[in-house]
């Protein structure tokens, strides 16, 4: 994720692209960590705010909605369908492209469930996540982040319903995630972290 240094994750209005928080050498910086993933996840207002989003095509994509409005002309469908994974509820009536996979989602665990599904039957063991803020919230809810690359851009952006990397229920202090910084690095203006979770 990348954040300003006032912690927002966005430029402009939640339904604009962000493309334009980091640079690019904060680009390439993704483009190496999706390198060594299986397979990249994101909600679904990531992938209706982004218009011109694309990822390699060895990657698996995976895209959560709710409601089931997809822009199915996006080159994350059209590229190769047959790489594309659509996590949707059971009763969605989403008409898929063809080649196009499908996982229900259920009530009970959802995530949980999601992972398992993704492991199981399509061999993913290295997920990247990126966003949004609710979707990221759903996995650190569960505890399920392993790592965490965050890149602060040098820019202030305010906001009091501004998103940040992840939203959701606050938790409690006592249940608050703790992470170790592993490495950090400093380009032009901009400071790349990595993050490990810390279960000790």
């Amino acid at each position: 994720m990348v954040s300003t240094i006032d912690g927002k994750i966005l430029s402009g209005e939640r339904h604009e692209g962000v493309m334009d928080l980091g640079s690019d050498v904060d680009h390439q910086a993704m483009r190496d960590l999706e390198s060594h993933a299986d397979a990249v996840l994101i909600g679904a207002s990531t992938l209706r705010a982004t218009k011109g989003i694309w990822y390699p095509n060895r990657l698996l994509k995976i895209v959560i909605t709710n409601s089931g409005n997809l822009p199915w002309t996006s080159r994350f469908f059209t590229d190769d369908p047959s790489r594309v994974i659509v996590v949707a509820p059971k009763v969605s009536e989403t008409e898929l492209p063809s080649g196009t996979h499908r996982i229900n989602q259920t009530d009970t665990n959802p995530i949980q469930h999601l992972l398992t599904e993704l492991r199981n039957t399509f061999g993913i063991e290295r997920l990247i996540l990126e966003g949004g803020s609710e979707t990221n919230a759903a996995f650190f809810k569960e505890d399920l982040i392993d790592e965490l690359f965050l890149t602060f851009a040098p820019l202030i952006k305010l906001g009091r319903e501004t998103p940040t990397i992840a939203g959701g229920d606050p938790l409690t202090r006592e249940a608050l995630l703790k992470f170790k910084l592993i490495q950090n690095q400093t380009v032009g203006d901009e400071i790349f972290l990595r993050y490990q979770r810390n279960r000790n």
